[in-house]
């Protein structure tokens, strides 16, 4: 029921807020495009944010980097994503579990397509951790996104005090950042790729809340009837 009162709240700060998304969409759009067409002025600005990052390259610095990418890797946040259902599941919170999986995964699939649509090649230069595929956006990131917001919207949002509403807020924007950072230091993507990512993932929550909103009752009551039907069933089975 808390979730339910906090979607209900999102609901309404999305309302009030409409702009907000249509500049971030807006600004995807424009990245994606100076992504995919390599423009100079993108380029450029890439250049000038990676630069304090990957000026100073330690070994420590680079296992603590490697370590992050290696937690924030798209295959261990499906497996994140399968435990976190899999609990939501066994708890009651069947309609939630389901909502949990399909975000994660048409999210995971919406990121890969825009892969592909921008077709961005790694960069080349400072390359400390060897890639394969396109650059843009950054799968990690994203990735990262969906699981600590799925995470926070689950668990963290309902907290009954400010300070612990506020502390893990702190922790996903301190990982986030991280995941960032690695990314960009070791030469696996451009700063953009991340900004991009941060963006997608930004408008796959909101999307993915609204659809939450719009078939969460009925989700809800349909596996509300089944699961009993399922119990007498099984009773059945074994008279």
């Amino acid at each position: 029921m808390r979730f339910n009162k906090e979607v209900m709240r999102l609901k309404w700060q999305m309302n009030r807020r409409p702009s907000a998304l249509v500049t971030v969409t807006v600004i995807l759009i424009i990245l994606a495009l100076l992504a995919h067409f390599q423009a100079t002025p993108l380029n450029w600005l890439d250049q000038a944010l990676a630069a304090p990052l990957q000026t100073t390259v330690t070994p420590t610095k680079t296992f603590l980097m490697r370590l992050i990418s290696v937690l924030a890797k798209p295959a261990m946040a499906v497996l994140y994503a399968v435990v976190l259902t899999g609990a939501l599941w066994y708890w009651q919170r069947r309609a939630t579990a389901v909502w949990v999986l399909v975000s994660f995964g048409l999210g995971g699939v919406g990121s890969w397509l825009l892969k592909f649509i921008v077709a961005r090649p790694r960069p080349t230069a400072h390359v400390l951790v060897a890639e394969n595929g396109y650059s843009f956006p950054s799968g990690h990131v994203f990735s990262a996104v969906m699981i600590v917001s799925l995470l926070y919207f689950v668990f963290a949002r309902t907290l009954p005090k400010l300070w612990q509403r506020l502390g893990c807020l702190i922790a996903v924007g301190l990982w986030l950042g991280l995941v960032v950072t690695a990314r960009v230091y070791l030469g696996a993507h451009y700063p953009s790729d991340t900004v991009a990512a941060l963006l997608l993932g930004y408008l796959w929550l909101r999307t993915t809340l609204w659809l939450y909103r719009r078939f969460y009752p009925r989700l809800q009551a349909r596996l509300a009837v089944q699961q009993p039907t399922m119990r007498h069933a099984h009773k059945d089975t074994r008279k």
